[in-house]
């Protein structure tokens, strides 16, 4: 597996790539949550065959952490830095949480370039943040580590004062690639679904190709809830592309 660095303008972000772009098999990009670094992924790059791409947003993990510019737009621009770098064509998408979210605004301006996309646990939707939710993500731990291990405050702050609410919903009937959604349906989990079943109906109603995948032990965090189950299905979902190559063959 690679590490290493990739400048959208001033800012250095942290990439890990494993394996080679192939003709057979499609890359997969991964795009985390709002506060986890490049390394969150690994799991998933070291059971995944074939080339696997993910990164740390700006103000995470390694990357590097500008005063401004925290944006849809500005997310968006991380994640062209990374796909126009590795060169990636024909590449599936995996986006989790408000990571989904990033997914979702740059699966509408790039799907003529993209095989499929998978929306893990995620409204259609790329919300603001407020003081408040700086307060919370501050204090929070998860799994007992403190979230500003992974996200500086400074990004936190970014956010809240710069992230704009966007409703994808009356967009999604503009996706014309498959799309695979993966839900939690444990509501006793300590972090439950962020998935009500007013956004699986818009997700339904509007996505003709949806396909979905519930998680029956987990809540919101899917892939730690259920890692092996998380692990086999995206397996499974990227091997359907490689079928679909060699089929075409």
């Amino acid at each position: 597996m690679k590490s290493y660095f990739v400048h959208n303008a001033e800012v250095a972000l942290h990439v890990l790539e494993k394996g080679e772009a192939s003709v057979t098999a499609p890359s997969l990009l991964v795009i985390n949550g709002l506060w986890e670094p490049a390394e969150r992924a690994i799991p998933l790059l070291a059971s995944l065959p074939g080339h696997v791409v993910t990164f740390s947003f700006r103000g995470r993990g390694l990357s590097s952490t500008p005063e401004q510019g925290y944006d849809l737009a500005d997310h968006l621009g991380d994640i062209e830095a990374v796909v126009k770098h590795c060169r990636l064509e024909d590449y599936c998408v995996l986006g989790f949480s408000r990571g989904a979210a990033y997914s979702l605004g740059w699966s509408l301006r790039n799907q003529q370039h993209m095989q499929g996309l998978l929306l893990v646990d995620q409204p259609p939707v790329h919300s603001s943040q407020s003081e408040q939710s700086v307060k919370f993500w501050s204090e929070l731990k998860y799994a007992g580590v403190p979230i500003l291990n992974f996200i500086r405050r400074a990004a936190l702050e970014g956010l809240a004062n710069e992230a704009r609410e966007i409703d994808f919903a009356p967009q999604l009937s503009q996706l014309l690639l498959p799309v695979t959604l993966f839900i939690g349906r444990n509501r006793e989990a300590l972090i439950p679904s962020d998935i009500s079943e007013d956004d699986l109906e818009k997700y339904n109603r509007s996505i003709c190709s949806l396909r979905i995948i519930e998680f029956q032990e987990s809540g919101h965090m899917i892939p730690d809830e259920e890692q092996e189950k998380y692990i086999r299905e995206v397996r499974k979902w990227i091997g359907t592309f490689s079928d679909q190559q060699r089929s075409v063959e």
